[in-house]
């Protein structure tokens, strides 16, 4: 999370510097290629990538193997196929339904159900959305709003926020009767895995500043986008807003496998985009402290790695540091990293206990490039809390904007990301 190598300069006492520190790559050493632990195979464009991985070779960053018709990628061993977003053979076979029924059946079918049908399974152990169904079995709400009360998570009057009938995106409607004139912020995410892990307004932390307080609730009302036709809602996150679940079930922990994916907006740029720590989503610790590593997907364009381009990038928060890839210091730059400027930003970090793999595509056409997939800079110990939106040790400071995103327990294969990136393009973000 925060950069242990500034520690020359800064005192970090155990959370991020107040101001940004300059790692820039110009001072640093880019990462080589062909190093230890890995490589980074090909070159740095937007969204394309060409060259070797660990799985083998791509182009485009699509998997070998993989087809895209319509916009909608699959890939690998994987057989299913979507067209323009319509999908034809099930989960199991690589659908991608994005959230709608496909051929006039009723089932949906969510990242959630592509995890599960792979094999080896990795299923979610967390999965938010304010936009819509990650899981087809799933029956709740999405979210739930608050009106009229404090930011801090207490007063006014609550309301669940499902979806509408038939579709499985959220019914934005609903908020808008509820809400009407009066403040309105989110009160919670519900947790679409089955396990319950609900995500609340995060508790005080350790670090000092803001971070040492109690965080704020977003406001539910700032950023609406269509979604197949629906107005739905983001979690639209500023500074000192922030969620956390100190006592989740059946998180991974120690260096055990996971796998995170996360669709956020890439053009909220400069400091909201995520300059200062942390816009993290993932496994942190569960006492609000540092406590072991984390296992998070940072997005902004932060003071430790970076990527090509300007930002902002998803990169891998392993606590003291943010990297772009590579087994060594996090303040070096991965040009093989695209940056994701883009209004439905897409990536993915997966771990085991040696390696790690950042993917990252555009949510509404593309393919999926490869970062990064090689050995990892330090050995893994995640404490099992889930955060969205801050650091660890509730180090608060950046922001961004979420529509959602899953965690698992297992590291998915590329050709289960090829099928969950290829669901969340068939759900048509900003259509």
């Amino acid at each position: 999370m925060r950069s242990l190598e500034a520690l020359s300069t800064v005192a970090l006492l155990g959370g991020c510097a107040s101001s940004p520190i300059d790692f820039n790559s110009d001072a640093g050493t880019a990462i080589a290629t062909g190093g230890a632990g890995g490589s980074f195979a090909g070159s740095g464009g937007i969204f394309a990538a060409t060259g070797g991985t660990k799985a083998g070779a791509t182009a485009g960053g699509a998997a070998q193997g993989g087809s895209a018709t319509g916009g909608a990628a699959t890939g690998g061993a994987t057989t299913g196929a979507a067209t323009g977003g319509a999908a034809t053979g099930g989960a199991t076979t690589g659908a991608a339904t994005g959230g709608q029924p496909a051929g006039g059946g009723s089932a949906i079918t969510g990242p959630c159900d592509i995890y599960a049908a792979a094999s080896p399974a990795t299923l979610c152990v967390g999965a938010y959305s304010t936009t819509r169904i990650l899981r087809g079995a799933y029956s709740g709400a999405l979210y739930q709003v608050r009106k009229g009360g404090n930011a801090l998570g207490t007063g006014g009057t609550v309301q669940d926020i499902g979806v509408v009938a038939g579709t499985g995106f959220a019914d934005g409607a609903a908020q808008d009767t509820f809400c009407g004139t009066s403040t309105c912020t989110i009160s919670l995410l519900y947790d679409q895995s089955g396990r319950g892990n609900d995500l609340k307004v995060a508790p005080a932390g350790c670090y000092t500043g803001t971070a040492s307080e109690p965080d704020y609730e977003s406001n539910a009302k700032t950023k609406s986008v269509n979604i197949s036709g629906h107005k739905v809602y983001a979690l639209y996150m500023i500074p000192h807003d922030g969620y956390r679940n100190n006592t989740p079930s059946g998180m991974p922990t120690g260096s055990a496998a996971q796998g995170i994916y996360e669709v956020a907006d890439g053009t909220r740029t400069g400091t909201a985009a995520g300059t200062a720590c942390c816009w993290d989503f993932g496994n942190a610790s569960t006492n609000n402290c540092n406590q072991g590593t984390m296992n998070a997907l940072f997005f902004g364009t932060g003071y430790w790695g970076k990527g090509a381009g300007s930002g902002p990038w998803f990169l891998a928060d392993l606590e003291g540091g943010v990297w772009a890839g590579g087994t060594g210091a996090s303040n070096v730059q991965n040009p093989n990293l695209p940056s994701s400027n883009v209004p439905f930003a897409f990536g993915i970090l997966k771990t085991n206990s040696s390696n790690y793999a950042i993917r990252v595509g555009n949510a509404q056409s593309g393919s999926l490039t490869t970062g990064y997939d090689g050995g990892l800079p330090k050995t893994l110990n995640h404490p099992g809390g889930i955060i969205l939106g801050i650091g660890g040790d509730n180090s608060n400071s950046s922001q961004g904007t979420f529509f959602e995103g899953a965690i698992t327990a297992g590291q998915p294969s590329d050709a289960t990301d090829a099928l969950v990136f290829a669901n969340v393009q068939a759900a048509k973000y900003g259509q």
